[in-house]
C-alpha cells in the first residue's frame, strides 16, 4: 500500500503530484473512496463549484480515493491519495488496518515532503521513517531524536506499523523558502518508490518542470543579495551535511521572509 495524502507534510505538493504522476502513468483501477462527509470539515475545505452565464455546474468534492496500480514491469499495489482528512484519523487508521489483514498486505510506503534548510541547487534528499532497519539503513533517516506534530499520513504508518507490517516513509526535503509546487521533489520520490518496488517510472515531464523551475529561482536569486547569501549559507551546510542553520556564520533571513522575496519576485516576472 502507497499512501499520498496533502497537508503540512506534502511540502511542494511533492507526494500528491508524485502520486497523481503514478496514478496517470500506470495502468490501473480506482476501487474504492473514503465516506467525504464523514472526514471532512467543508467549510474548511469547501468544495468547488463552476458557474457559467449563471448556471452551476457540477461540484468537486475532496475526497480520498484508493487506486490499484499494475506496473508493466512491477508487482500490483494500492495507491491511496488525495486531501489530508480533518476527521476520522484513528477510524482510517482502523479500516486501514482491516482492509490490509483481509487481502493479505505486507509493506507499507508513504510518500511525504517536509521543508528544511535545503537549497534548490542541490539534488532532493529524501529521509525515512520505517520499522525496519534494513530500510533505515539502505535508505537513510535523520539521526536527530525530535517531537513533531503528526499528520493523518504519519499516524497511518504508525497504526500499520504496530499490525505488523513493514512500513517506509520517504520524506523528501523541500528548501523552506520556496512557495508553491516543487517537482524536483516529487520526481525524486518517484525514483526512490521505483528503486525500492521495482518498476521503472517515468519522470521527463517533472524532470523539465524541475529544470524550469529552478531556472526561475536562480533568476529570483541572483536579484536579492539576501537571498543569495542565505542560499550559498544553505550550499555550504548541505555540502557538509549539516543542515542546520545554528551552526551557519553571520545572521541569516528567515525562511518567511526569504519566500516572501521570492513570491514578490516571481510574481513580477509573471506580469
Amino acid at each position: 500500500m502507497v499512501v499520498a495524502l496533502d497537508g503540512w507534510t506534502d511540502a511542494g505538493s511533492g507526494a500528491t503530484t508524485a502520486a497523481e504522476m503514478l496514478r496517470d502513468g500506470t495502468p490501473g483501477t480506482r476501487v474504492g473512496e473514503v465516506d467525504a462527509d464523514s472526514v471532512f470539515d467543508f467549510r474548511d475545505r469547501r468544495p468547488l463549484v463552476p458557474i457559467d452565464q449563471g448556471r452551476f455546474g457540477a461540484i468537486t468534492w475532496p475526497e480520498i480515493a484508493m487506486y490499484r496500480l499494475d506496473p508493466v514491469d512491477g508487482q500490483p499495489f494500492l495507491l491511496l491519495t488525495g486531501a489530508e482528512p480533518d476527521f476520522g484519523w484513528r477510524g482510517l487508521g482502523a479500516d486501514l488496518v482491516e482492509l490490509a489483514h483481509a487481502i493479505g498486505l505486507t509493506d507499507y510506503v508513504g510518500l511525504g515532503a517536509v521543508p528544511g534548510p535545503v537549497p534548490h541547487t542541490r539534488p532532493v534528499k529524501v529521509t525515512t521513517t520505517s520499522n525496519d532497519d534494513d530500510l533505515l539503513v539502505r535508505f537513510g533517516h535523520s539521526p536527530e531524536q525530535m517531537v513533531v506534530p503528526a499528520s493523518a499520513q504519519v499516524t497511518i504508518e504508525v497504526a500499520l506499523g504496530e499490525v505488523g507490517m513493514r512500513t517506509l516513509g520517504m520524506w523528501a526535503r523541500v528548501p523552506h523558502y520556496v512557495a508553491g509546487d516543487y517537482p524536483a521533489a516529487s520526481a525524486k520520490l518517484l525514483h526512490t518508490l521505483g528503486e525500492h518496488l521495482g518498476f521503472s517510472v517515468e519522470t521527463t515531464e517533472l524532470d523539465t518542470e524541475a529544470i524550469a523551475h529552478r531556472e526561475r529561482l536562480d533568476d529570483a536569486a541572483g536579484n536579492s543579495d539576501d537571498v543569495s547569501t542565505h542560499i550559498t549559507a544553505l550550499e555550504g551546510a548541505y555540502d557538509a551535511d549539516v543542515a542546520d542553520d545554528a551552526g551557519m556564520p553571520g545572521p541569516l533571513p528567515t525562511g518567511d521572509q526569504i519566500a516572501e522575496e521570492l513570491e514578490q519576485f516571481l510574481r513580477k516576472r509573471d506580469t
